[in-house]
């Protein structure tokens, strides 16, 4: 379990590493690289859903008919939100250093879910909220105005990322088949960038076969393998100590960003996202009133 649990850890921070490296380092097409990734993260989850469940031919069979699916407007839905993060995640990192990237998208994701609870209906107590109140003061403070401030615009558009991200998530949790629904918004977001496909066709002119290992890396292993496997080990890991371990995904792309592209965090971000964490931690781990 604990090595699952690491694979899966690292898988996560890995799509922040890629994306990076393949749009700064090798100035790869951020449209090409969206679409590269959904496109191998649809065909990694479908291979895998068919071949760990041959003995539910005729239950999966129907949840992968692409026909079916493609009449339901929840399966547009559900690719809407995914292709919303995925394109959104791909532009802000032409500009955000990786660590910083993922940690406004953690920051957004985990914010966004507290506040959709809320909405719904859940109570909060007041240390959730002073966690909530934290967080928001630990973001402010990783995008104030100064020399290790990230590009404004980048950040806007992480933030939509991170938007679209909550809307896939809370779609799915309302699901009980949560792996299906990853196969599915993958097909379906492939599906709504088919007007970006010219694109593939303009960047494979210019081939150069790093970004695109990247870019394929990022869909089949760090997104398809990754979520696979999440939603494998999720039932025995529990909600609790799932969001215990999801802390770790944004301060191990951190490090990776600084070992891998040499990428320097100045201390007041990483007071920032110290911050962050100790706000997330008082609203996700308080136990809820009754």
């Amino acid at each position: 379990m604990v090595f699952q649990v690491s694979l899966v850890l690292l898988a996560f921070a890995a799509n922040s590493l890629l994306c990076r490296w393949a749009l700064d380092v090798h100035q790869f097409d951020p449209a090409v690289f969206s679409l590269v990734r959904l496109l191998s993260g649809a065909v990694t989850l479908t291979l895998l859903l068919v071949l760990t469940r041959q003995q539910q031919t005729s239950s999966i069979s129907s949840r992968l008919n692409l026909r079916s699916q493609l009449q339901q407007p929840r399966f547009w839905y559900l690719g809407l939100g995914l292709g919303t993060y995925v394109l959104g995640f791909s532009w802000a990192y032409t500009q955000l250093d990786t660590g910083i990237g993922a940690f406004i998208l953690f920051a957004t994701v985990q914010l966004a879910m507290q506040i959709a609870g809320f909405i719904q209906g859940g109570r909060l107590t007041w240390l959730q909220w002073a966690g909530v109140v934290i967080s928001l003061l630990g973001l402010a403070g990783l995008l104030l105005p100064g020399g290790s401030a990230p590009e404004p615009l980048a950040a806007v558009l992480m933030f939509i990322a991170a938007l679209g991200w909550t809307t896939f998530v809370l779609m799915a949790k309302a699901s009980g088949n949560a792996l299906e629904d990853v196969q599915q918004a993958f097909v379906a977001a492939s599906l709504l960038l088919i007007p970006l496909f010219p694109l593939l066709l303009e960047e494979w002119l210019h081939w150069s076969p790093m970004p695109w290992l990247l870019a394929l890396l990022s869909g089949s292993v760090a997104s398809g393998l990754g979520y696979f496997l999440w939603y494998r080990i999720l039932p025995q890991l529990g909600v609790h100590r799932a969001a215990q371990y999801q802390l770790l995904v944004p301060v191990i792309a951190v490090v990776m960003g600084m070992v891998v592209l040499q990428e320097a965090v100045a201390v007041e971000s990483f007071v920032a996202m110290a911050v962050i964490i100790a706000g997330v931690v008082l609203s996700t781990f308080v136990k809820k009133p009754a």
